[in-house]
């Protein structure tokens, strides 16, 4: 079970990484844009995020992480995923013939969006 510590560093790293994760969806003109992250009325982490057309939302739970990169990774795989499920169809391929998005993940610690079919690497998140 996480400590009220381990809770709040991990709210630290998501604060910190929102704002990478915003910038990237900002920057490829996604219908989702991340606000902000909190804790709800279980001290559960979850972001709040605007969407085109539609009201604030928010999701969670968000997993306690060791590092800003971990954070930035789960934030952008669930944003992308609310993206992809709210109708955005228009979520650039990952490589030059390739029809499916990138997906974050780590890469000798540090948060990159990849292409899910061969692990290369196209860029940093944020």
């Amino acid at each position: 079970m996480a400590t009220d510590e381990d809770v709040l560093t991990s709210l630290d790293h998501y604060d910190n990484a929102v704002r990478r994760v915003a910038d990237d969806f900002r920057a490829r003109g996604a219908p989702i844009e991340p606000r902000q992250v909190r804790l709800d009325d279980l001290d559960s982490i979850v972001v709040d995020y605007s969407g085109v057309g539609q009201s604030d939302a928010y999701l969670g739970s968000l997993p306690n992480v060791a590092s800003v990169e971990e954070a930035a990774v789960e934030l952008a795989d669930l944003l992308q995923e609310e993206a992809i499920e709210s109708g955005d169809v228009l979520w650039p391929g990952c490589l030059p013939g390739h029809s499916h998005p990138p997906t974050p993940r780590l890469a000798n610690g540090t948060a990159v969006w990849a292409c899910p079919k061969d692990g290369i690497v196209i860029t940093r998140i944020g």
